[in-house]
């Protein structure tokens, strides 16, 4: 590469961060919200992070978990889930069901095509 190359080269990255910055700006950090026993990391610190072929991040070796993203619930609330998922279920079946008969009514009413034989008008 000459130095003209390498120069566009610095100021193309240069734009492209720029870019970045202003599309996800640098977050205001409030340390007086940090527990006691955290301190930022150092700068002789920063080799210990690692990213693996798949984007997974580890600090000195290990996988840094994500907390508070996953849901768990104790047996209580998961017996409560399961009961409130069954009787949404029944509730639409009956829901179906009553709109096919109101549908089934209607349609023999003004002589439409139904599913089922309509009954003989007198």
């Amino acid at each position: 590469m000459t130095m003209s190359e390498e120069q566009a080269t610095r100021e193309r990255e240069a734009r492209e961060r720029e870019e970045e910055l202003r599309a996800v700006p640098l977050q205001k950090i409030d340390k007086s919200k940090w527990p006691r026993a955290v301190r930022p990391i150092a700068i002789d610190e920063t080799n210990g992070l690692g990213i693996d072929g798949d984007g997974r991040l580890y600090w000195n070796g290990r996988p840094v978990e994500i907390i508070g993203r996953r849901l768990d619930l104790t047996k209580t609330q998961t017996g409560i889930a399961l009961a409130v998922a069954i009787f949404t279920g029944i509730a639409a079946l009956g829901t179906v069901a009553q709109a096919w008969t109101v549908y089934h009514d209607w349609a023999c009413r003004i002589g439409w095509p139904s599913l089922v034989t309509c009954p003989k008008q007198k």
